[in-house]
């Protein structure tokens, strides 16, 4: 949790210089390596050990056979255009049997936290899903830029979620929308070919609330998080 939190402090007090990254629609920022290098000093005091993964290029290797992934900001566009609640720090250890324990921090005031087996919580307060929405009422959080559509079966595919969702909506970093997720603020999650460190720490705090995070293995990996009766209908759409 510290090092979610350092990070995000980091990003706050960072300059932007802010510029694209991959395709033209997509930034990063001076910050975005500011706020990872802060967490990793933080997992590198107390666990020195541990390897670490970085969006922004941190590669330390590890002896112990676990790992941690780093966001120093996830939700770059947002962070630099200043919208408000638009974007967070992540970190996430995994180890041989997937995500262990995580933590993600909203800088408007909320820490996100899991541990396997031990549960999610909000600024301490437990999280549970919600449950008994069917596909047609559900909210669902969908990010598909061009460098995804052109994927095999993206673009097939997500109009046949438009057809079938309730609503489809990109509300925030793919991060925190698997938070809100896990306090039952949204009903699902769904994304194709999504890196580990925009994955494991909100898929973890889904599945310690009483959800189901699970990645589908077609031409395109699609990752799906949620109810499981919703993933399962969700998934049900890839095929």
């Amino acid at each position: 949790m510290q090092a979610a939190t350092h990070a995000a402090e980091q990003a706050r007090n960072a300059p932007l210089r802010a510029r694209a990254k991959g395709v033209p629609a997509d930034l990063v920022t001076d910050a975005d390596a500011r706020a990872e290098d802060a967490a990793a000093q933080i997992i590198r005091a107390a666990r020195p050990d541990d390897a670490i993964v970085g969006e922004e290029g941190t590669s330390d290797d590890g002896t112990t056979g676990r790992r941690w992934f780093l966001d120093g900001i996830d939700g770059t566009v947002a962070y630099a255009n200043r919208l408000p609640g638009g974007w967070c720090s992540a970190v996430a250890l995994v180890d041989d049997d997937g995500p262990l324990a995580s933590a993600v921090h909203d800088p408007l005031g909320e820490l996100f936290a899991a541990g396997r087996g031990e549960g999610a919580t909000c600024n301490g307060e437990p999280l549970a899903i919600r449950t008994g929405r069917t596909l047609e009422q559900a909210h669902v959080a969908l990010f598909l830029r061009q460098d995804r559509l052109v994927l095999p079966g993206v673009r097939e595919r997500g109009h046949r979620l438009l057809d079938e969702t309730g609503l489809l909506r990109h509300a925030g970093p793919g991060t925190l929308e698997l938070a809100w997720i896990a306090a039952g603020r949204l009903d699902a999650w769904i994304q194709p070919n999504t890196d580990p460190w925009d994955w494991h720490p909100g898929a973890l705090l889904v599945t310690e609330a009483g959800g189901e995070a699970r990645v589908v293995h077609h031409e395109t990996r699609w990752h799906v998080a949620g109810p499981s009766p919703l993933v399962d209908a969700l998934v049900g759409l890839l095929t």
